[in-house]
């Protein structure tokens, strides 16, 4: 793979922000300290970035958002702001590796979970 100014520029941002940015906001980052950087571009960089297991991608309520940690983790995701936060058990990937990889004619090689519900700021119980 080759490196170019755009990878760069949005594999550092990745790093950089834990929030899961989206494509929207990736470009935006991305066009300021590259203003010629197109939308098109940005795609293109993010799907070669994933093709080679540098970054990956999270669907969220049918949005795109990318994260640079790769390593199996878990999401625990906000219903009301979106907001998301990493989670790691070993004991949970174990587990439905397991309870999954039990089935007929097929082989598991990862897992990794989504949790909804609401963060301490949007909680009205609380």
């Amino acid at each position: 793979m080759k490196i170019t100014n755009q990878r760069n520029t949005i594999l550092k941002f990745l790093k950089d922000n834990q929030n899961h940015p989206s494509v929207e906001e990736i470009f935006e980052k991305v066009k300021r300290t590259l203003p010629r950087t197109t939308k098109a571009t940005v795609y293109k960089n993010l799907k070669t970035l994933m093709i080679h297991d540098i970054i990956k991608e999270v669907n969220i309520k049918g949005v795109s958002r990318f994260e640079a940690k790769i390593d199996p983790h878990h999401h625990i995701i906000c219903k009301n702001c979106g907001k998301i936060i990493d989670f790691e058990s070993e004991e949970l990937r174990n587990f439905a590796l397991q309870i999954i990889g039990k089935q007929k004619d097929f082989t598991i090689d990862s897992a990794e979970t989504n949790f909804f519900g609401k963060c301490n700021m949007c909680d009205d119980s609380k």
